[in-house]
């Protein structure tokens, strides 16, 4: 076994430490580390309460992992507002070289780096150190007090590992709180994961611990008492040994023996018994708190002879030592021993203990001890906190700076000062987006007097729980108010940042671009939150007048999307969503790549998750099905990372397209129920309505279910009343009359084309045929005729032509928007379309699902109407096959075989048969591999091990029957129409 991190507990096996029974807890890990060792990763929680020896057990578990890399880490309480503090005990004592490839990692300061950045490396850094053969342990003893950035890696990490020799192990309180809460949500969503839990020993394990600890054999009946007063508490049983003499134990006449219940009580016994020097020891260790060089401890407790000092302590059972640590550190051996000892210190004794260890320790833990030395109000002391907190809060360590404000606070002496100082440190907690520091605090809060600062936090808080009119009023107030004071300006930017949450969300778009353009006429931005504001001003406008109105609103951005800034990513990836919805569908990748490409880097974008879920469908539409389930199963990581569910309807929708393309209906039913979920949490916001109207009606689509179409569609439609030109008029076929009563016009803008594309389609497939028309008319209207879209109206237009029973203009539809003759017979729809005036050439290229949906529509079309020859019809019918064999997009392959058949023609032959055995992972990784990218590279961008990568190729060579990457492309590749 090598040890890495801070590790050498990994190897802890302390002659003083006495370990008993636990064997089906040792033998539930023992199953983990078999699993792993076989080429499985897996997740193992240990839970109990404080005490009950999970630290011990874990050492056992992992003093057995010989053939293992451990990177340990250990959760301290007085660091959990640090971003990646136990991340970087993981990775601290890495061979350097090894570490320095991965610079995300090796870097002393993680705030500012989004978690899923930080998991893509810590996972390539898992793959390198398996490159051995060997495993890899990580573990982490009291996970309840990881930092939050540290726990979302972790729990990126945890979801990401497949393929891997790697046991992540964690040990955490069952009354951990929300961390608990974090935990239970990432071990659901595991499948390889193992919860064990320890509870109190069973009596002949007491029986065993006290024999051990008092070398002489104890009667059955002291056992019997010992167990029934401690409960088989580990610690509660070595304290009950250790106070009680051994004759007043086994006083059987003794109806209690002579011990305080509490454990303090039993501590202070045994430091009763120390010498002076050695009680000074621990009580520095237990205002330190934490591993500290025994050097340090000595000069915090006042004592001259440091070794003389420890040996008592280390027989007493209070301290562990690592004597072949190159600093020899000590640190008590659990934290409840730390709590009692703590607890019976002296106040004036404490005081000068914190002092002096604030000279000890880094200049960032020493603010804890001084503010523990405190003993009345410092308002020296507070400003320097305060000073040190917006210094934190410059450098994105947001949760640093709200602990140190709330310290400020409780040492400020002037009322306003201290409420100032609290809602400040609220304001840093809520944007930190883990917001339940804060939530906390809001009776305080609301006890803090009237003003601007309170109103906005209030209001923050009650958006997150859910109370959106209230927050909005509140916000509201708070921005106009802080609007009008210079003094103000990050209380306005606060406040209209959340406030266009809720706009944004309900999609009122006007009022979006308003509340973003004041808040950004603010100036004396950074410039990531100008950009930031930047991209929810163009997204309001979006959603107000359009993407093609918007996109003026992105103009400051460089053209080639690889000259933009990492402070132009908000901007970029909103420009890539514009070009999405216009439907250019080459400009919207480029866009959407350079964006993951950055975040991958740690540049931190804020719309990561939105960006690879859209990146996802862009690549949906341009026909790289195997990059989209890539991108969207990437984007599901990101989202449970930061644990949020707002945002994830976009991710959930583009998993639906793909799924639902390639007929896995019950993968796409679930997600589209997932999708569901959302809506009822959230209250039925629009933004999450049309994503979850697009997902039911492109899974009806694929199934040819026109009437399921219309239902998924319903949320997002209202009926139009009245009737002239502003209505979009008629089709000129004298189809206006009564298609007053049936005409549905869309409510929301987000995806508009598409959605009246589906619309359209799904009317025309139920017979209301004037509604279709005219909303065929507004599809037409709002294409400005640049991207992919224009197929998608051909072939709505022919068939809208088909149905009204005019079969030789949809037959002239079909031929223009191909590129092929007309008969001539073009009527006026042929004439007047958009599509009449030239093919649409490159354009239908880029979407070959719709591209094959236009060339099967005119094939059985050519065949219905006995028009031109059957080599004619059978070309467009090949064609259309090959493409929907090259998606492997079965249900629409499946019924164009059905028209085939139909007419007497064989299907051909399919290209990609042997293809369809690999599983979209597989093909995943063959295609980037296929593309040219290394290993490294591919697990890079999949967000996963190269251990991952090297087991998915080995898969894929045998099923394809091919020994190397040279000859994957080849194997890959499909015939072209």
């Amino acid at each position: 076994m090598s040890v890495a991190g801070s590790a050498s507990d990994a190897s802890a096996n302390d002659e003083r430490e006495v370990f008993v029974g636990r064997r089906s807890e040792s033998e539930r890990l023992a199953a983990c580390v078999d699993k792993v060792r076989g080429g499985e990763a897996w997740l193992a929680v240990v839970e109990g309460e404080a005490g009950i020896g999970k630290s011990a057990l874990i050492r056992r578990a992992v003093s057995s992992l010989d053939d293992f890399t451990v990177l340990w880490a250990v959760g301290d309480p007085s660091e959990t507002d640090l971003p990646g503090g136990v991340l970087s005990q993981l990775v601290r004592r890495v061979d350097r070289e090894l570490a320095a490839r991965f610079p995300l990692l090796a870097r002393p300061d993680a705030a500012g780096v989004s978690p899923h950045a930080l998991g893509g490396q810590l996972l390539l850094l898992l793959g390198a150190l398996q490159e051995s053969g060997g495993g890899v342990a990580v573990v982490v003893d009291d996970a309840h007090w990881a930092d939050p950035l540290s726990s979302q890696v972790l729990g990126f990490v945890v979801r990401r590992l497949w393929a891997d020799r790697v046991l992540v192990l964690m040990a955490t309180r069952t009354d951990s709180g929300q961390s608990g809460e974090a935990l239970e949500r990432l071990v659901r969503s595991v499948e390889r994961a193992a919860r064990v839990e320890v509870g109190g020993l069973g009596q002949d394990e007491v029986d065993q611990l006290a024999r051990r600890l008092l070398a002489v054999r104890v009667t059955p009946e002291l056992v019997t008492r010992l167990h029934g007063y401690t409960k088989g508490h580990p610690l509660y049983v070595r304290t009950v040994l250790a106070e009680v003499p051994l004759q007043v134990l086994g006083d059987a006449s003794a109806r209690r023996w002579p011990v305080h219940q509490s454990l303090r009580a039993g501590i202070g016994a045994v430091l009763g018994r120390l010498p002076a020097d050695s009680v000074a020891l621990v009580e520095a260790l237990a205002v330190l708190d934490g591993r500290f060089p025994l050097v340090g401890v000595a000069r915090v407790a006042g004592v001259d002879d440091a070794v003389r000092a420890l040996e008592p302590a280390l027989a007493a059972g209070l301290v562990r030592w690592w004597p072949t640590d190159s600093v020899g550190p000590v640190s008590l051996v659990h934290g409840l021993q730390r709590d009692a000892v703590y607890a019976g210190i002296g106040p004036e004794r404490r005081r000068a203990l914190h002092n002096s260890a604030a000279e000890v320790v880094g200049s960032g833990a020493a603010w804890a001890h001084r503010v523990a030395a405190a003993t009345s109000d410092d308002p020296v002391l507070a400003a320097d906190l305060e000073r040190s907190a917006n210094a934190e809060a410059l450098a994105g360590r947001n949760a640093l700076a709200a602990t140190r404000l709330l310290w400020a606070s409780s040492l400020s002496d002037d009322r306003l000062e201290r409420e100032r100082r609290l809602l400040t440190a609220c304001a840093q907690w809520l944007l930190t987006l883990q917001p339940w520091a804060a939530v906390r605090l809001r009776a305080q809060v609301e006890e803090c007097a009237e003003g601007t600062l309170r109103n906005c936090v209030l209001g923050v808080m009650d958006l997150l729980e859910g109370r959106l009119a209230v927050a909005e009023a509140r916000l509201t107030e708070a921005w106009q108010e802080a609007l009008a004071d210079p003094d103000a300006s990050w209380v306005a930017l606060l406040a209209g940042t959340f406030l266009t949450v809720i706009t944004i969300r309900q999609c009122r778009g006007a009022r979006t671009a308003d509340i973003a353009g004041k808040t950004l006429a603010i100036g004396d931005l950074d410039a990531g939150t100008s950009d930031f504001i930047r991209a929810v001003l163009a997204t309001g406008r979006m959603w107000d007048q359009g993407p093609g109105a918007a996109l003026l609103d992105v103009a400051h951005l460089p053209v080639e999307a690889a000259e933009a800034s990492n402070d132009q990513l908000a901007t970029l990836a909103t420009r890539g969503v514009m070009h999405l919805f216009l439907g250019r569908l080459a400009a919207a990748r480029a866009d959407l790549v350079t964006v993951a490409h950055r975040d991958r880097l740690g540049a931190g974008s804020k719309l990561s998750h939105l960006s690879s879920a859209l990146l996802a469908v862009v690549e949906y539409l341009a026909g790289d099905w195997s990059a989209s389930e890539g991108a969207a199963d990437r984007a599901l990581a990101i989202a449970a990372a930061h644990d949020h569910v707002l945002g994830d309807a976009a991710t959930w929708f583009a998993a639906v397209c793909v799924q639902a393309g390639r007929g896995r209906w019950e993968a796409a039913q679930e997600s589209v129920e997932a999708l569901e979920r959302i809506n009822r949490m959230l209250g039925d916001p629009p933004a999450e309505l049309v994503y979850a109207g697009l997902a039911g009606a492109v899974l009806a689509q694929a199934r040819g279910d026109h009437a399921a179409m219309v239902r998924a569609l319903a949320p997002l439609v209202e009926p139009v009343t009245g009737t002239g030109a502003e209505d979009g008029g008629g089709n000129g076929n004298g189809d206006e009359a009564g298609a007053e009563d049936d005409r549905v016009r869309l409510r929301f803008k987000p995806l508009w084309l598409w959605q009246q594309s589906l619309l359209v389609e799904a009317l025309t497939g139920t017979g209301r045929l004037a509604a279709a028309a005219w909303a065929l008319d507004d599809f037409w209207r709002g294409d400005d005729g640049s991207g992919y879209l224009r197929v998608v109206g051909a072939r709505l237009s022919g068939q809208l032509a088909e149905a009204q029973g005019r079969p030789r203009e949809a037959l002239a539809i079909y031929a223009q928007a191909l590129g092929g003759k007309s008969d001539g017979t073009e009527g006026p729809d042929a004439a007047g379309s958009p599509v009449a005036t030239g093919g649409v050439g490159d354009a239908g290229e880029e979407a070959p699902l719709f591209r094959a949906m236009l060339e099967h529509a005119y094939g059985r079309l050519l065949v219905a109407t006995r028009t031109g020859s059957r080599r004619e019809a059978a070309r467009w019918f090949k064609s259309a096959h090959d493409r929907f064999d090259a998606l492997r997009a079965e249900p629409f392959l499946r019924r164009c075989e059905t028209d085939l058949a139909a007419m007497g023609l064989t299907a051909p032959a399919h290209a990609r048969q042997h293809v369809l055995a690999l599983t979209e992972r597989e093909l995943s990784v063959a295609h980037l591999i296929a593309g040219g990218k290394t290993n490294q590279e591919a697990a890079t961008e999949l967000y996963v091990t190269q251990k991952t990568v090297e087991y998915h190729l080995s898969n894929i060579y045998a099923k394809l029957g091919i020994t190397s990457r040279r000859h994957l492309a080849q194997a890959l590749r499909t015939p072209q129409p």
